[in-house]
């Protein structure tokens, strides 16, 4: 009688493997994913005629930031810097006018707004210049736990294609942008946006997606 087992071949195992990656990856990104969906509508899942209160970006973009950036303390900061948490994302210049200070606060006050969330947002303010004024300096010392980094101009120009949302308009400033834990750009808020649109959009997102 023969007692030898049958051992597994290479693909067998091969398949397996491939097998387990495709369910951890769909285990990862199912939350995500029913996070974008509801909050863009998706049928069935909300009541008719509520709507996000920002534009979402339709395929969303790989916040592809460039290489040698550092923050204000000198660490750098990279592409996986925006990976695993919400990141509210403002770019201005470093004379920071009323609607970038505005933009700022209002940041702040919907991340505090999370509660016990609130951790698994972020805040990343790029500073289009060589250096961070004593002005801006002021400014920034009422919002000490938001990352500022540094973009010299050949490095600001690298995102101006990446925030320009359609081809017949320009780069635009004074918009807050939300990337998502994987560090997507998938939403885009105007100037003028309600702060309580804002809060209820991403709360739903919190919601939804426990990535993050």
């Amino acid at each position: 009688m023969n007692t030898k087992q049958s051992q597994p071949d290479e693909r067998q195992i091969g398949m397996s493997a491939r097998q387990s990656f495709v369910l951890l990856a769909l285990l990862f990104l199912a939350p995500l994913l029913v996070a974008w969906f509801v909050l863009s509508g998706g049928e069935g899942w909300r009541p008719a005629g509520t709507t996000n209160h920002g534009t979402l970006i339709q395929p969303a973009r790989l916040m592809d930031l460039p290489g040698g950036i550092q923050d204000r303390a000198g660490k750098d900061y990279t592409k996986d810097s925006l990976r695993g948490k919400w990141t509210l994302l403002q770019v201005g210049d470093a004379g920071c006018d009323a609607v970038c200070e505005t933009n700022l606060y209002k940041m702040r006050q919907i991340r505090l707004a999370q509660g016990e969330h609130m951790n698994r947002v972020q805040r990343l303010f790029l500073v289009r210049g060589d250096e961070i004024p004593a002005s801006l300096n002021r400014v920034l010392s009422d919002y000490p736990d938001m990352d500022v980094v540094n973009l010299p101009a050949e490095q600001a120009d690298h995102l101006t294609s990446l925030l320009r949302m359609h081809q017949d308009e320009g780069y635009e400033e004074d918009r807050v942008y939300l990337v998502d834990p994987l560090g997507y750009l998938m939403m885009y808020y105007q100037p003028d946006a309600d702060p309580k649109g804002m809060l209820m959009d991403l709360k739903k997102l919190l919601k939804y997606s426990q990535i993050g």
